[in-house]
């Protein structure tokens, strides 16, 4: 794939980190500038527009947090996707980014593979987004597939309260044999489940012509960079860990709509 027409600036006040990350990525053939500070990102950003920010949030001054508030509250830049870079593993830290507008947020250290997949689903949402009208939209029906009750009732009474219809399902077999008698728009997919686990599920799903207009979201509490990069390999659209943040959850499964309707529109208009 192509990248030489995306910009990448890289913020980090270590200088091993953005001289590593840089080279990378000029060898997947991005454009990539470098920033040792916050006021310097700033600086360069208000003279050159950036496809992408990637992020520190540990620099002292002005740290991560303050760059992303600024980022986002000035007009000319704040359409800019920011992907977060720290080795802080906190849910506070993710929930506070997020708040802030961040679009990801990736612990150091970081395997490429892992940012790829990131960037590239940044990069392809962004371009979705922009085709479809970003509007409210009207009530869908997402499927929720996990083993345990609690977070099957949980999850299916926040998917109410966003104003969509609930469906679910205990294991795979279950979803599948749903899904022969009902359409969901968006599908919550669980990974450590018996008889047919997430994986497993998404790779027969993806395998089927029917569900090739259905955004499938992991939600799962398995937190590494392999298992990450199986579900984008298999075709999952999103993963989202456990436990979850309702604001977080809300935006992709926005985000995920506003694929599903992208993709059905671009293939009505390339026609039979």
């Amino acid at each position: 794939m192509d990248h030489t027409n995306t910009s990448i600036l890289v913020v980090d006040d270590e200088e091993a980190n953005r001289d590593i990350l840089t080279r990378r990525l000029l060898r997947e053939g991005y454009t990539v500038a470098q920033a040792a500070d916050g006021p310097r990102a700033l600086s360069m950003m208000n003279v050159e527009r950036y496809d992408l920010i990637l992020l520190d949030i540990m620099m002292p001054g002005m740290d991560g947090f303050e760059v992303l508030l600024n980022i986002k509250t000035n007009a000319r830049y704040r359409d800019t996707p920011v992907i977060m870079l720290s080795a802080m593993d906190d849910k506070s830290s993710m929930d506070r980014c997020q708040d802030l507008g961040a679009f990801d947020y990736i612990t150091k250290p970081c395997e490429l593979n892992a940012l790829k997949a990131r960037m590239w689903r940044c990069f392809f949402d962004l371009k979705l987004t922009r085709r479809v009208n970003p509007a409210q939209h009207p009530q869908r029906s997402i499927l929720i597939v996990d083993d345990d009750e609690l977070n099957l009732d949980l999850l299916a009474r926040r998917i109410k309260m966003l104003g969509h219809a609930a469906l679910t399902a205990t294991n795979g077999k279950d979803a599948l044999d749903l899904l022969k008698e009902k359409q969901a728009d968006v599908i919550l997919l669980d990974i450590m489940m018996p008889l047919l686990d997430g994986c497993q599920l998404l790779q027969i799903l993806r395998a089927h012509h029917l569900f090739n207009d259905v955004p499938i979201i992991m939600v799962s509490a398995v937190n590494d960079n392999a298992t990450l990069e199986r579900c984008v390999s298999l075709g999952a659209n999103d993963y989202i860990l456990k436990p979850y943040n309702a604001v977080i959850l809300k935006d992709r499964i926005a985000r995920a709509l506003n694929w599903r309707d992208a993709h059905i529109q671009g293939r009505g208009d390339a026609g039979p």
